[in-house]
């Protein structure tokens, strides 16, 4: 989620706005407990903690337990559907989005972007009708994919492009259907 994190930060600048990002992770390498805020703006932004996101991005479940008390009401969560269960910290005033992320980066070969599948699925999701609360805004895609070819080593440049085709793809496939309320 940390590389989420800096590709979401960089798409932003990328498409004119004010970014900031703060991550946090655990001594481990790869795998462990971690997460990104990120904040993006049309103006400039004093703090670059994120205390109450309009959007939260969990793949895992206790990534989700973590920071779900924390979204925006009105706000949505994507999750990946086979790493978390969202009834298990039921909310009745946020909207759910699942995505089976981690499968269909899998069938990229690398489930390790998984991040990206999901990110550009939410991106997707609100980038040609936003419903996020308040004055949210989302890079475009042409920006994700600057920031991807920008900040992608080069071993994993191709495999996040297409990461991020498939979560464009996802998000037009499981469009409302896959949303609903928590306490639906």
């Amino acid at each position: 989620m940390i590389f989420a994190g800096e590709l979401l930060g960089r798409a932003a600048m990328r498409a004119g706005l004010e970014s900031a990002e703060s991550s946090a992770y655990g001594s481990e390498a790869r795998g462990s407990a971690c997460h990104a805020g990120v904040i993006i703006s049309d103006q400039y932004i004093p703090y670059p903690k994120v205390r109450r996101p309009d959007l939260l991005i969990a793949l895992s479940q206790s990534a989700y337990l973590s920071f779900i008390t924390s979204v925006k009401s009105g706000g949505q969560v994507f999750y990946d559907i086979d790493l978390v269960n969202p009834s298990l910290s039921p909310r009745n005033d946020v909207i759910l989005k699942g995505i089976p992320a981690t499968a269909a980066a899998a069938q990229l070969g690398r489930r390790s972007v998984a991040n990206v599948v999901l990110l550009t699925a939410a991106l997707a999701s609100n980038n040609d009708h936003p419903d996020l609360p308040g004055d949210s805004i989302v890079p475009s895609r042409e920006a994700m994919e600057k920031a991807i070819i920008e900040q992608s080593p080069p071993a994993f440049k191709e495999i996040n492009l297409a990461a991020m085709k498939e979560g464009w793809k996802m998000s037009e496939r499981v469009g409302e259907l896959a949303s609903k309320r928590v306490s639906e």
